[in-house]
């Protein structure tokens, strides 16, 4: 049964529905569109705070150290720079470039495209800032074709403004020419300050959902970015994660904060017992694929095995993203997680981000095989839930739409939880993310069910 907080904002929305309804019942009848719109969920299952120690992890690793290359390598480079900024003549591109040469075309970010030709390389060398230096860091030369592949500094500072690669060649008159170029700028940083629980309290309310589960960033931590010792990553592990249950603390009726570590780091299991007694904490995030954690490779399997363990020991629920950069990712990952990883956490709520995806509705097939063991009745999926975050969107065709729907009706619509991932993404908040719920061919009673569903943990 939901707990008399859980009945009581399930009133309010009931209150408000009926408010609506006899404000427009007043004034004209409510169409079909209107009354969908009136489904609210109650609570906004998968969102993240981000601190000032997480923050610090936009920054991306250093470059790989300058290389000195050939002369004759170097004074294509030269050349090259001396043409950013500027829409150069076409016989002056013709000094570097062969006739035929292919480029990235980066004049319209981000859409991209592949472009050939001395005409097609004018606007794009023009893109480019003037004073900028093409700094290489890794070459390779047979004599008559070269690679070059390095960094894009402006105006002689040390920041990096774009990424390079060159294919050369030399021509029938003896020079190197670029036959091929590819730059990529550096991506902008996601976010330049805090997500705080301000921010998460202020997107609720533009969706008027009544509770948020906040998800530590503190994962990202542990993936091999800090630089120093394993013990001062871990100090800035619980940093974040001391930051992210405070910052909850300040709405302790509506926010509920989630510890997160990576799952194979040596510390993980005392953090997630330090975390079980901090206060207001219903559990960990674990990002399977930000922790590069492979169900396949026995070794991690085992690590963690022992931190579900503990997560049960201490009655921790876990949400767990379990997409990885594995290629192969799909339906055996999913039964290696039932089989082995399922049977250790009997007592615990999990919750399956993205619907064991990550995101857009990408990983059917690892979704196929939980639904397939739930209509089995296999009993380790018991307490097993899965959120929608960032799986429905705009752009999906009403085919897409309905494998969605027909997936969910087979995982069962009341193990479904609504999530929005936001704003670390930069994707929808939870106002729109909802909307694009909305559009799966369900039922008003079908929506009304996901809508309504709270987690075990929060019960």
């Amino acid at each position: 049964m939901r707990s008399s907080r859980q009945s009581w904002a399930t009133l309010v929305v009931l209150a408000m529905v009926v408010t609506a309804n006899s404000t427009l019942s007043a004034q004209e009848p409510q169409s079909p569109a209107q009354r969908r719109a009136q489904i609210i969920p109650l609570v906004e299952h998968h969102h993240h705070l981000a601190g000032p120690t997480a923050i610090t992890m936009q920054e991306l690793d250093p470059p790989l150290p300058d290389v000195a290359v050939p002369p004759e390598l170097g004074r294509v480079l030269r050349s090259r720079e001396q043409l950013s900024g500027i829409e150069p003549p076409r016989d002056r591109l013709a000094q570097i470039y062969t006739d035929d040469v292919q480029l990235l075309d980066i004049t319209d970010v981000p859409w991209l495209r592949w472009v050939r030709g001395l005409d097609a390389a004018a606007p794009i060398v023009a893109a480019g800032d003037t004073g900028s230096s093409f700094v290489p860091n890794h070459y390779w030369s047979d004599g008559r074709s070269a690679f070059i592949a390095g960094v894009v500094r402006r105006n002689g500072s040390r920041a990096i403004a774009s990424y390079f690669a060159l294919g050369l060649r030399k021509s029938a008159d003896d020079v190197w020419r670029i036959a091929a170029e590819q730059t990529v700028e550096q991506p902008t940083l996601p976010f330049a300050k805090p997500i705080t629980a301000d921010r998460i309290i202020q997107v609720l309310n533009d969706a008027g959902i009544q509770r948020g589960v906040v998800l530590s960033t503190a994962f990202w931590l542990g993936a091999g970015s800090v630089r120093g010792s394993i013990d001062e990553e871990y100090a800035k592990v619980r940093a974040e994660n001391d930051w992210t249950v405070e910052q909850a603390r300040k709405y302790a009726d509506r926010l509920v904060p989630f510890c997160s570590v990576n799952p194979l780091r040596e510390y993980a299991i005392r953090e997630l017992e330090r975390c079980a007694a901090l206060p207001g904490v219903k559990g960990m995030k674990l990002h399977f694929g930000n922790s590069r954690a492979s169900v396949k490779n026995p070794e991690q399997l085992a690590r963690l095995r022992q931190l579900f363990r503990a997560a049960n020991a201490k009655r921790m629920a876990i949400v767990a993203h379990l997409w990885t950069r594995d290629a192969a990712y799909g339906a055996e990952h999913s039964r290696l997680f039932i089989d082995s990883i399922l049977p250790v956490a009997p007592d615990i709520t999990i919750q399956i981000a993205h619907l064991a995806g990550g995101g857009r509705f990408g990983s059917e097939p690892a979704l196929a095989v939980f639904a397939d063991a739930i209509k089995a009745h296999d009993p380790r999926m018991k307490r097993v839930y899965f959120d929608l975050a960032t799986d429905v969107t705009d752009a999906q065709p009403p085919e897409t739409l309905a494998r969605i729907a027909t997936r969910l009706r087979e995982v069962g619509l009341d193990r479904i939880l609504f999530g929005a991932d936001t704003p670390i993404t930069g994707r929808d908040p939870p106002a729109l993310a909802w909307a694009m719920v909305r559009r799966l061919p369900l039922s008003d009673a079908e929506l009304a069910i996901i809508a309504n569903n709270v987690a075990p943990y929060l019960r």
